[in-house]
């Protein structure tokens, strides 16, 4: 059979919580290997070896991308970092049931309620160049000069700065000060002993092999946001090799490398071919003999070339799963295997404050949505089988959403998931394989006719005309009108009356930006293991929460309307939650409520998480799984098969998961 491996995938589940925190304090230093805090960590199983497979030596993967630069510490894109995080190694990795595990950092901890955080550096980690030879040790100094890099305006244009001026004490006085030198100044300064940076920023570096940063507030969940490239590690001395007006603009060839491979060979938007670092630290690590990353056109392009042998993984699209499983006699019938769960849960986010194309208010839409009635008939009554099918067409049901925070993100202390606790506040049934747990077309009857009632009193005309703005492509066009007559055929055309309307290139300027879509169906991708990460983004008066601010527009409103007053009490629950730093699981349970309370007033509707389907020779559940960082994407200890992984085989390895 011709080789079908994984291509890198951004399937990424979640960081478990609070690493190193104690239920009471003084809260203890962890030690290696966990890292964690077990008892707040999902429970594992050992997934079933596959008999007799025949391991890659030398890997092959399409990809539609490539990278935009190799300076990681540079660069914003998901699609780089994946790639740059085989050459460049930070403190520490996810395992595959995203346990924090050490890279350079081998043991890490607080001891003081979480306000400080120590990372205690292996001895054995070396920086290389592009032939593997030793540059120099990987040492604490690096990770201030890496900070330091970040943080200086002039050298790096803000890029990767937020988590550290959220969190770190001092990064935003010294990224502020930076900015207030001309170019010339800036560029001189260094991460040195007494140095500006030192003075000025909660960073210390009592020896070379510890790091101890300074948290503006008792953060529990710090751990899971040092994993990110923002706190990645930069040698002075490829600096001052290179020269620091340089830096961002390093090549594969003069750059230093610590992580688990080097790229000797790089063609631009060609072919990039990996080597094993020879000095990587990890020496039990199982790494390929040589990864070539292609770089194709489209996935069509990827697909024709996995059949013709010439590249090692395809993700497929709708139409070829459709083509592939309806068939029994396809030559990768059984080899169609679902891919793990993408890492965000799409919302359907409703705009309060619309605006028509000629920039006069929708005030049909914009009453009717402000009405809690007309919100919980919709929240109710929407069945949104049909539309998972253009997801997963083979098992909808995994698709399925009831939540604002992503699934497996963290866990309670006896192993019990976070959303679950939720799903408890929320009163809803437990998952199903049939039925989307919110679903009640009892309930949705009932609120329709008080909308009705309510909303006619107040001079709306049914049906509400609902515009939503879709791209362009087939794909858009197609699963957007699944949509559309899912939520007419539920809610009823006469209640509702939903309008495709299409956008140009720029969705964001051309309708976000002028508040003109009655909803949009996206999600927020986290940027560390705790609920505020996501559930931040709605609350109320605040500049920072990105739905609140670019898709609702509630702040918009009146603040005595009743749909602010919804928001400013979940902002009320939020902040409760968030103000508890010293109890694990009362922390969890007090967002919990609040996330329930978001729901109860139906300010979005949950709608679903990616899951769909490709063919590998690779066991996707060896992959690490992350949030941040892009660490699944890391091709390390990746057990693997030239004759492919089976649906039934991959199955069973979930099932044990």
């Amino acid at each position: 059979m011709k080789k079908f491996i994984a291509l890198v995938l951004a399937m990424v589940m979640a960081l478990s919580l609070f690493a190193g925190c104690a239920k009471e304090e003084p809260t203890a230093t962890t030690a290696a290997p966990a890292g964690n805090d077990t008892t707040t960590a999902a429970p594992t199983t050992a997934a079933p070896e596959k008999e007799d497979a025949e391991p890659i030596k030398d890997l092959i993967l399409a990809k539609t991308y490539g990278l935009e630069t190799f300076a990681i510490w540079n660069t914003e894109s998901a699609n780089s970092r994946g790639i740059l995080i085989n050459c460049f190694e930070g403190l520490l990795d996810n395992d595959n049931k995203s346990q924090s595990i050490p890279a350079i950092a081998k043991s890490w901890g607080s001891e003081d309620g979480n306000v400080t955080w120590k990372f205690d550096l292996r001895d054995d980690a070396k920086w290389v160049d592009v032939n593997g030879a030793e540059k120099a040790p990987v040492v604490a100094a690096d990770f201030a000069t890496g900070m330091e890099y970040m943080l200086n305006f002039h050298k790096n244009g803000g890029h990767n700065t937020p988590k550290l001026i959220e969190f770190v004490k001092g990064c935003k006085e010294y990224y502020e000060y930076t900015q207030s030198l001309d170019a010339a100044e800036a560029m001189k300064l260094t991460a040195g002993e007494g140095s500006k940076f030192m003075e000025m920023v909660g960073i210390e570096i009592p020896d070379e092999h510890t790091v101890i940063y300074t948290c503006l507030k008792p953060t529990p969940y710090f751990d899971s946001i040092a994993q990110t490239s923002s706190f990645y590690p930069i040698a002075q001395g490829m600096i001052d090799e290179i020269g620091v007006e340089n830096l961002n603009s390093i090549t594969n060839k003069n750059m230093w490398y610590n992580s688990c491979y080097i790229m000797p060979e790089y063609v631009s938007g060609n072919e990039m071919v990996l080597e094993p670092n020879p000095l990587y630290w990890d020496k039990e690590a199982t790494l390929f003999d040589s990864v070539t990353i292609k770089q194709v056109e489209s996935s069509d392009v990827a697909y024709m070339l996995f059949e013709n042998g010439e590249n090692d993984y395809v993700a497929l699209n709708y139409t070829q799963v459709m083509e592939i499983n309806s068939d029994p006699n396809h030559k990768f019938h059984d080899y169609l295997i679902e891919a793990l769960p993408g890492m965000r849960a799409n919302q359907m986010h409703f705009n309060y404050d619309k605006v028509l194309a000629d920039g006069t208010p929708d005030t049909n839409w914009n009453k009717a949505i402000n009405n809690l009635n007309f919100r919980k008939a919709m929240y109710y009554g929407i069945d949104f089988l049909e539309y998972y099918k253009r997801f997963n067409p083979i098992n909808p049901m995994n698709c399925e959403n009831n939540f604002y925070t992503r699934a497996d993100l963290v866990y309670m202390s006896d192993g019990t998931q976070y959303v679950e606790v939720v799903r408890d506040e929320m009163g809803i049934d437990e998952k199903s394989d049939t039925k989307i747990a919110q679903l009640n077309p009892t309930k949705a009857e009932e609120h329709k006719k008080l909308a009705i009632e309510e909303l006619t009193a107040q001079g709306v005309t049914f049906p509400v005309v609902i515009e939503y703005y879709i791209g362009s492509s087939q794909d858009a066009v197609d699963n957007a009108k699944v949509l559309e007559q899912s939520m007419e055929e539920c809610l009823g055309s006469d209640f509702i009356d939903v309008k495709l309307m299409e956008y140009g290139a720029l969705s964001g300027t051309e309708v976000r930006d002028n508040g003109m879509s009655a909803f949009a169906i996206n999600s927020y991708a986290g940027a560390f293991a705790d609920p505020s990460t996501y559930l931040t983004q709605e609350i109320y008066g605040d500049a920072n929460a990105f739905y609140t601010t670019r898709y609702s527009r509630i702040n918009n409103l009146p603040t005595d309307s009743e749909t602010s007053l919804a928001l400013q009490e979940y902002t009320r629950l939020f902040n409760e939650a968030n103000a508890i730093t010293d109890d694990h699981d009362a922390r969890l349970k007090a967002f919990a409520k609040a996330e329930a309370y978001f729901f109860d007033q139906v300010i979005t509707v949950p709608v679903y998480i990616t899951n769909s389907y490709c063919l590998s020779n690779i066991n996707l559940d060896s992959q690490m799984y992350s949030m941040l960082g892009g660490s699944a994407e890391k091709m390390k200890n990746w057990e693997t098969d030239l004759n492919g992984y089976t649906r039934e085989e991959m199955e069973a390895i979930y099932a044990a998961k």
